[in-house]
This record gives structure tokens, sequence and C-alpha cells, in this order.
């Protein structure tokens, strides 16, 4: 049961996932044929504004019976939403963003929500639960890849809108599978289920409660260089003086890197106290960023972009167990959710800084990512509890 639970929601989390990593580059090439060029940043931000809304939706999913019909629900909405945004996108602007918030408002259940559930199918085994959040990460990395190629492909022999919209029917397919996924085990022996926690108490525990809160905090400060990883690669380019093209291949070998991770984590699960998985995390970040400051050739760039998608992957892995081992009964997937947008929002902040800073070039950028990381690996040295938490 647990082996299928898990094929179940591999498939179901890669058509969501992948539905919602393919809508923003799909939405973007769609905007300037259906003559919105000037609006585009804002309809892309429709999208990914909202995720910061999603405690108030994961409140749902935590009080839900049903949590399957709750991610279902989502994923059918957000397709739908999507799918009724780019066929109005050449009538009205208007109408077409409201549907973009409406997908967007959904999106966060189909990442943080999701990832929420998987421990109710595998059950309380530890080992088992971290080859799961291997496999959780793998999915986001394969979406991410996946989603943004399938788009780009589909748009190039057809259309933009056409891509779009077979995003959107990968996020209905996706909303099928979900409920197939077997019946929520409980946390406890308990039958009964764990009362819900309110929002603003569950919102509080990001900061009150010792693990979360470091886990918060380490998440939020690395998103920003790590969401600027794509313009890191522009700016190293640039210094190296190499061709526009090989920026490519840095934000390639970052993405092969996190993909090569997180299907290793998936065989050789993680192991250790989840406080000390997130300080070993940032302790990779780190390193990657810190060996930035010694690159002086192409594929030398490439070797280090890996090593950072390897961090990426490590850390994110770690973050899902930390958010496992740390959330109380009742409030996991407001946990889940919340983390979730903050690293979407800190990580957008990390792109808008770089591309302002994008002229001092790619070894001040690959210093300011070190500091940051050093910065929050020494908060958590100092921070850390004088005895495990769980």
């Amino acid at each position: 049961m647990r082996t299928r639970g898990l094929v179940v929601y591999f498939i179901g989390a890669c058509l969501l996932r992948g539905a919602d990593a393919a809508a923003i580059i799909g939405v973007v090439l769609a905007a300037r044929p259906a003559g919105a060029g000037d609006a585009t940043g804002l309809l892309a931000a429709c999208i990914t504004l909202p995720h910061l809304a999603g405690p108030v939706a994961a409140q749902l999913l935590d009080r839900a019976r049903s949590k399957k019909l709750v991610l279902s629900a989502a994923g059918l909405v957000y397709g739908i939403a999507l799918a009724g945004a780019i066929l109005l996108l050449p009538i009205t602007l208007i109408a077409a963003a409201v549907g973009l918030l409406i997908a967007g408002l959904a999106g966060p259940l189909l990442t943080g929500g999701l990832s929420s559930q998987l421990a109710t199918i595998v059950g309380t085994d530890e080992r088992a639960r971290r080859r799961a959040q291997g496999m959780d990460a793998f999915t986001y990395g394969v979406s991410a890849t996946a989603g943004p190629a399938v788009i780009a492909v589909v748009a190039s022999t057809s259309s933009p809108a056409v891509a779009v919209l077979t995003a959107a029917g990968a996020a209905v397919a996706g909303a099928i599978v979900v409920l197939l996924l077997p019946a929520a085990r409980q946390r406890s022996g308990s039958d009964d289920a764990p009362a819900t926690v309110g929002l603003r108490s569950a919102l509080g525990m990001l900061m009150r409660m010792p693990g979360l809160r470091r886990t918060t905090i380490a998440t939020a400060v690395t998103a920003i260089p790590l969401g600027a990883v794509p313009l890191l690669a522009v700016g190293t380019v640039d210094a190296l003086d190499a061709t526009a093209a090989s920026s490519a291949l840095l934000t390639s070998a970052y993405g092969a890197g996190n993909l090569t991770v997180s299907l290793l984590l998936i065989v050789v699960p993680l192991r250790g106290q989840a406080d000390r998985l997130i300080r070993w995390g940032v302790v990779v970040v780190a390193i990657g960023f810190v060996l930035g400051l010694a690159i002086f050739s192409v594929p030398i760039s490439a070797a280090v972009f890996a090593l950072l998608g390897v961090a990426t992957g490590v850390l994110f892995t770690a973050s899902l167990a930390a958010r496992a081992a740390f959330s109380p009964p009742g409030a996991e997937a407001q946990i889940f959710v919340s983390m979730a947008g903050i690293k979407v929002a800190f990580s957008s902040i990390g792109t808008a800084v770089a591309g302002a800073l994008l002229g001092l070039g790619g070894h001040a950028l690959f210093a300011i990512a070190a500091f940051l990381t050093l910065a929050i690996l020494v908060y958590l040295f100092v921070d850390r509890a004088p005895q495990a938490s769980r």
C-alpha cells in the first residue's frame, strides 16, 4: 500500500507541480502575441504573489476530513482558472489577471500543501519518511525542468496559448490522480483527528518554536541568493567574457546537480536530527557560494553551479524533514505552506536585488551570496538548542 501510494503521489505531484512551473513561462510567452506585452510582468506575478496567502488555504486543508479531496479540488481549480485566463487574455486583460490570481491562490496547495500529506502515506518509520522526502524534492526538480521544457516545445510547434492549455490539462490530470491516493493514516494511535490549530497560532509557531524558527529563518535567508542563481549565471558569464549561451549551460548544470542529489536521496535518505540536517544543508550551500569566488573559466563555473544544485537539493530535503519533524498535529499544512510561501517571496527578492546589482559582476554577487549564507550559518550555531528537540 505504501509503495502504491508513493507511486500515485509521485505522478500526481509531477503533473501538478509541472503545470505550476510551466504556467509562468507559458503566460510570458502568450502575453505579447495577445497584445499584453507591457503587462507581462504583472501577469506572471498574479501566479506567484498569491503564494503569500497560502496559509489561509492551508487552514482549509488542515480542517478537512478528506484532505485528498481538497488537494484534488485545488488542482482542478488551478487548471480551469489557468485555461480560462489564457483564453480570455486576447479579449480582456483584467479578466485574465483575475483568472491567474485564482490559479495562484490554489498553487500553494499543490506545493507545500501536497508535501504536508506525505507523512500520512509512509507512516511513522523515520527512514521511510526521509526517503519519501527525497522523492518529494525530486518531483520539484523534475517539474522545474520538464514543465518549462514541454511549454517551450509546444509553444514552438503550435502556439503559446496551446502550450498554456497543455499545462492546464496537466493540472486537471494531476487532480484526478490525487484522488487515487490512499486514505490518510492518523499520526498517532488515536482514532480522533488532532484539533486544528488556528491561523494566527500556526504562523506564530514559525518564530516561537525553536526548531521551526531556525528552519524558517534558514529557508528565508538562503532563498535570497538561491533565487538569484540564474542571474548569477549571467553575471559569471559576463565576467568571463564568454558567450551568452554559456549562462544556459550554467543553469542547466545547476538543475542537473539538483536532480541528481534528489534522486540519490531517495536511495540513500538523509540521516540524523532535523536541526542538524538544516545546518549541514546551509554548510553545503555556503561552500558552493564561497567556491564561486574562485571561478576563472566556464568549466569551473559549471562545476560550481552543479555543486550549488546539489546543495539546493540537500537543503530543501532537509527543510522538508524539519517541517515534518517540528510541525505540531493539526498545523502541518499551514507550516508547510507558510514556509513555501516565505521561500517564494524571499526568492523573488533575491532575483530582484541580483538584477539591480548585476552590473557589479559575478564575483561581487557570489561574495554577497557567500556572506548571507555564512551569516545564517553563524546564526544557526548560536541559536541551536542544547539538546535535540526531537
